[in-house]
């Protein structure tokens, strides 16, 4: 997603922080995963490449939908600003928008 660089990025659900990147390390630069449980499964949401100095959360925080996580930007190995962004259901990647839609957005 390329909402533009700068632009804040928000947690889709309730849940607590399992990873902070705060520095760009290559791969996916300044990241977080976020533990949620949502109709039973365990869900981790991925918002990585973000803003170098953008991110606002820390491992073990709780957080709640709509907090800011931290700003789009282009860290890592990335060849333009964007949000990547990825859902896990059960430790298995699927289709964030379907799942969104279909589990969070109702």
């Amino acid at each position: 997603m390329n909402p533009g660089e700068g632009t804040p990025i928000q947690v889709v659900a309730d849940g607590v922080v399992s990873v902070a990147q705060a520095s760009d390390n290559g791969g996916l630069g300044v990241y977080v995963e976020i533990e949620h449980v949502i109709d039973g499964q365990q869900i981790t949401s991925v918002y990585a490449h973000m803003l170098e100095g953008s991110l606002q959360l820390s491992k073990g925080q709780t957080v709640t939908v709509g907090q800011i996580v931290g700003q789009v930007g282009n860290t890592g190995t990335s060849t333009g600003a964007h949000l990547h962004f990825e859902i896990h259901a059960d430790g298995t990647p699927v289709d964030p928008f379907a799942w969104l839609t279909e589990h969070v957005l109702l």
